[in-house]
């Protein structure tokens, strides 16, 4: 259901891995997400549609002022994300990890020192999407439901699953606020995997000027009325005007789905 125009001057549209971590921030700010399930850079097609309507919801209500998007690269969802009436705002992020450890230089440093790292995080945790001891079980069923009838073909999937993990050897836990239950478990999959567990330190300074209006240009980019979201191939966001005569909401067939943007 919508909020009243006080609480939606600012809407936020967010994944749900970033519950735990994003929660106190958020009602600290006076903010009211609107979630999506975590899992949908998996399928950017869907991840950009299911962004897209909820712009379109909140622009038709105009009841906000700005839209954000708390969300990285993200499998390239974003890209061809449109704005209608409303400027939308989105973090400079490869992903939600970059946005938990507060930018993508740290992220990029944690990865060169730790090349065989694997982040985990409480709401990927919560979600069991995360290589450990539930994890198997996880994708069989999730591939079961898409070929029911072919088993064999849902066991080569499953072992084609665990070998993308083979380079990985550190199981890194990082948190904007303790979780024990959910660090614990990051230890129980590091345990099962025979990985190094290590502790990283979040940093909520990102989110925190995110979510409060912060706006410089290094940081955030600020999507202006009638604007695409592009990629560039050094992997930076940027908006591309769209033509008078598009349909800002119809997504173009040929608006890049899984590769990068070209910038206009």
């Amino acid at each position: 259901m919508m909020q009243t125009p006080s609480q939606l001057r600012r809407a936020v549209i967010a994944c749900d891995v970033f519950q735990h971590d994003a929660a106190l921030i958020l009602e600290a700010g006076g903010l009211q997400p609107f979630w999506l399930e975590m899992g949908l850079h998996d399928q950017p097609g869907i991840l950009r549609d299911r962004i897209q309507e909820l712009i379109q919801r909140l622009d038709a209500d105009g009841l906000c002022q700005e839209i954000l998007l708390l969300y990285g690269a993200c499998g390239n969802g974003l890209v061809g994300v449109r704005s209608g009436k409303i400027p939308l705002v989105i973090p400079q992020a490869h992903d939600c990890l970059s946005i938990l450890l507060g930018g993508m230089a740290k992220h990029e440093r944690i990865l060169r020192e730790n090349p065989g790292l694997y982040f985990y995080s409480p709401g990927w945790v919560h979600g069991h999407r995360v290589p450990g001891p539930d994890r198997e079980a996880h994708v069989r069923r999730e591939y079961q439901k898409k070929y029911p009838d072919d088993e064999e073909l849902v066991q080569d999937l499953v072992e084609a699953d665990a070998e993308t993990f083979l380079h990985h050897d550190i199981a890194g836990y990082v948190e904007l606020h303790p979780c024990k239950e959910a660090e614990s478990y990051c230890q129980r999959c590091a345990a099962h995997l025979g990985w190094k567990f290590l502790k990283l330190e979040g940093d909520p300074t990102l989110l925190k000027d995110f979510l409060h209006g912060v706006r410089d240009p290094e940081r955030f980019l600020v999507v202006p009325p009638h604007h695409q979201i592009l990629r560039t191939s050094h992997g930076q966001f940027q908006a591309a005007a769209i033509a008078k005569n598009d349909n800002f909401f119809a997504l173009d067939e040929k608006t890049p789905a899984d590769g990068e943007a070209t910038i206009l």
